[in-house]
């Protein structure tokens, strides 16, 4: 809340530049956004100078929180780098997976998943990205053919995943219509 901005006040109105007497220079860039949304009612006496004056405050701190919320996103992204260089991911497509996802950056699909989970943890991150981007493609494909894979999900015996004709009969993969 307290960065210092240039911005430039001195071809603002009157009323403008006595807005922004009230406030640190600090404070300026959220005074600005501010009064773009509330500059008329507070001309016209709509809002107070104390409910304006709440208003950027709270807008410095959301600010600040998204902020800080971009940064702490940047660092699990930067974690799963690591993880990834170092050979943490030893499945080699699920490694590839990533890093495809690393190289697109911070417009990636796993950047996006990360910003939008609570995971700070990088492995988590990695672990619950790969999963949902697993589970989507499922009901991609459910979606896709109108098919229902349910049967398919409630198989969890390794052996039901091995490549052998003996193992891949265990399961009954066919899918039933919806």
């Amino acid at each position: 809340m307290t960065k210092p901005t240039n911005l430039d006040i001195t071809n603002k109105t009157a009323f403008e530049q006595s807005v922004y007497a009230e406030f640190p220079t600090s404070l300026h860039e959220h005074v600005e956004h501010d009064l773009f949304y509330h500059s008329e009612d507070l001309f016209e006496g709509k809002m107070t100078m104390l409910e304006f004056k709440a208003d950027v405050l709270k807008t410095a701190r959301w600010h600040e929180e998204s902020e800080a919320q971009l940064q702490a996103d940047k660092a699990t992204f930067e974690g799963v780098r690591r993880l990834l260089a170092e050979g943490v991911f030893e499945n080699g497509q699920h490694a590839a997976e990533l890093a495809q996802e690393i190289e697109q950056g911070e417009g990636s699909l796993l950047a996006r998943f990360i910003w939008a989970q609570p995971v700070r943890d990088p492995f988590d991150a990695a672990v619950s990205f790969l999963a949902w981007k697993h589970t989507k493609a499922l009901v991609e494909l459910e979606a896709a053919f109108d098919i229902n894979l349910d049967k398919f999900r409630d198989a969890n015996e390794p052996d039901f995943f091995c490549t052998s004709e003996s193992n891949m009969s265990l399961i009954n993969f066919s899918v039933m219509s919806q």
